[in-house]
């Protein structure tokens, strides 16, 4: 048995994905209800790790059994591709206090040769990485129907740490009967990606946003020193884009013309929304992705946060998108109750481990071979 590690070289990239990849593909549209793959997916694939692995961050390792020449290229030696391992780094960003992260991508074995300690030998490869790019905890993403894979996360001591959860739109269990607008005394508007507007939003609602959520999970999310200069600059960037939206709701109402700014009226709560991206060689449905939704404490059980998901909702049927999906902290009690009662279903959980209590039989690659 051979580890080997791909190459951003289109020949070895298209081996990998007709003689490996395609495979692994199978087996997860088998093991998850939601995966399913596009009818181009080959060219979609070779193009996309192309792309991928020409990041110094990203690293592919397949293990190849029964290979007659050991140092023929990959995309022509002869032998079977019995697994993979795809990694990506991910530095944190400057206003989180997250370490760095390695975020496995892909992991996979081919059925024959599960139980033979490769999954160990391919994840020591991730090991490695991690120390190299000094990466002190591993994440990954997995389908909650992915029952074998979840089982394998969890005897590595992967815990999780939070849930992709999706609603069709027309599933969507609102109290709000007369739209956007409804019955709340509070009513919305739109944030644009201009300074003056996002310097008070980061004040009154961002700022608010994540400190609560650091103490409802019990883990500090904010960088003690963050610095609202560049926070500002990475906020007026991200809603500058034509396929997101972010809305505020204001407790008192007000002349529209008043630029929002200069609005007397509390900002009660926010939301912000956007089309989802998908991979090029997957077929999901289209979905809007709801990125933060909040609603101040004084404004809780008033009707605000079903007003800012019924807009999200028009949002999402302007767009076309039959899904709204969104993404919870696991020891977010309050926000997960809220969203099973609007009908939100995990379909994927998000699960971690830091890299010293990782608990693999094997501390070195190839140590079973």
């Amino acid at each position: 048995m051979q580890i080997r590690r791909v190459r951003n070289d289109e020949a070895e990239i298209r081996r990998y994905v007709t003689d490996c990849w395609l495979s692994f593909q199978e087996d997860l549209t088998g093991a998850e209800e939601t995966h399913a793959l596009a009818d181009d997916a080959t060219e979609a694939a070779v193009e996309y790790h192309l792309e991928e692995l020409d990041s110094p961050e990203s690293r592919l390792w397949v293990a190849l059994d029964g290979v007659g020449e050991e140092m023929a290229s990959l995309s022509t030696v002869d032998g079977t591709f019995a697994g993979l391992v795809r990694t990506q780094t991910h530095q944190s960003p400057q206003r989180f206090d997250w370490p760095d992260r390695l975020e496995i991508e892909d992991c996979w074995v081919r059925e024959r040769y599960r139980g033979t300690g490769l999954a160990d030998d391919l994840f020591a490869r991730a090991v490695q990485h991690a120390r190299e790019d000094g990466c002190p905890e591993f994440t990954l993403t997995v389908g909650v129907d992915n029952e074998r894979a979840v089982g394998y996360y969890e005897k590595l001591g992967f815990e999780v740490q939070g849930f992709g959860m999706r609603v069709p739109v027309e599933d969507l269990r609102l109290s709000l009967d007369e739209g956007p607008a409804g019955d709340a005394t509070t009513h919305l508007r739109r944030v644009r990606a201009e300074e003056p507007v996002l310097r008070r939003f980061i004040e009154e609602c961002w700022l608010p946003f994540w400190q609560e959520m650091s103490e409802a999970v019990g883990e500090q999310h904010l960088d003690p020193e963050l610095d609202r200069e560049e926070l500002l600059e990475r906020l007026v960037e991200s809603y500058d884009t034509p396929d997101r939206r972010c809305w505020v709701g204001l407790d008192d109402a007000e002349d529209p013309a008043t630029p929002l700014e200069d609005v007397a009226a509390t900002f009660a709560g926010w939301i912000n929304a956007g089309l989802a991206p998908i991979d090029p060689f997957l077929d999901p449905p289209e979905r809007l992705f709801v990125g933060n939704l909040y609603a101040g404490p004084d404004y809780r059980g008033t009707g605000l946060a079903d007003q800012l998901v019924a807009r999200a909702m028009q949002y999402a049927r302007e767009e076309g998108c039959i899904e709204l999906v969104l993404g919870v902290e696991a020891g977010n009690d309050r926000a997960l109750a809220y969203y099973e009662k609007l009908g939100f279903e995990p379909y994927e959980q998000r699960m971690a481990v830091p890299l010293d209590e990782l608990e693999l039989s094997a501390t070195s690659p190839g140590s079973h071979y």
